[in-house]
């Protein structure tokens, strides 16, 4: 039977432990706004910052472009693991008893589902670094640039999205195929795990929104 190893499960429960993107990188660059919590003057400060964009604003640019290819990797990841879960189905379905193997299953679900949820959670937080970085964002054809570059990641990561839905149907399929050796807990996994995948959409569309306003607002 393939099993998830020791070192893939932590690759794993590392990515779903993980902060959002880059939030404990103290080098990484930042727009002074990133810096305040929320007030009423923050609407002031936005109108101050359109008459002279932060010197920061390009090199802040090119890292959300990063952050979202490693959001591409993430997924990326979790499609292939999620692969090698239905072979590990169609390996427990062919056993007398599928028990034992099913668990092992059902707890790698569990761990992908957390994965997927905190992708996007962290795609969130770049769609608040996007729409900050929209505040200031001025017509320059090199800060433009820098935004298609992040509209470039999204595309790769919608597509990545795409195949990583249609493997987790799959897998959900075969769970439901065999409903005669799978118990409420274990389906219950597999619907979670589905739903998070599906989930990860919602914060596809909010990054991509607020990417094509900050190029807009660049162009």
């Amino acid at each position: 039977m393939v099993k998830i190893g020791a070192k893939s499960a932590l690759v794993l429960a590392l990515l779903s432990a993980a902060s959002p993107a880059l939030a404990a990188e103290a080098a990484a660059p930042s727009l002074w706004q990133e810096m305040y919590l929320w007030d009423a003057l923050l609407t002031a400060r936005d109108r101050v910052a359109r008459s002279q964009s932060d010197p920061a604003m390009i090199p802040v640019m090119k890292a959300i472009a990063g952050q979202v290819a490693q959001q591409v990797a993430n997924l990326a990841q979790i499609d292939a693991y999620i692969k090698s879960q239905q072979d590990n189905l169609r390996y427990a379905f062919s056993q007398d008893d599928p028990g034992p193997s099913l668990e092992t299953i059902g707890a790698n679900f569990d761990t992908l589902a957390k994965g997927s949820d905190q992708i996007r959670n962290n795609l969130y937080f770049l769609t608040v670094r996007c729409r900050i970085a929209s505040t200031q964002a001025l017509p320059d054809p090199e800060m433009y640039q820098a935004a298609l570059l992040i509209l470039g990641q999204v595309q790769q990561l919608q597509l990545r999205l795409n195949s990583l839905y249609l493997d987790a149907n799959d897998a959900h399929k075969l769970v439901g195929d065999n409903s005669w050796a799978t118990d409420k807990t274990f389906r219950h996994r597999s619907d979670y795990l589905m739903r998070s995948v599906v989930r990860v959409q919602d914060s596809v569309f909010a990054v991509y929104n607020s990417g094509y306003e900050l190029a807009m607002r660049s162009r």
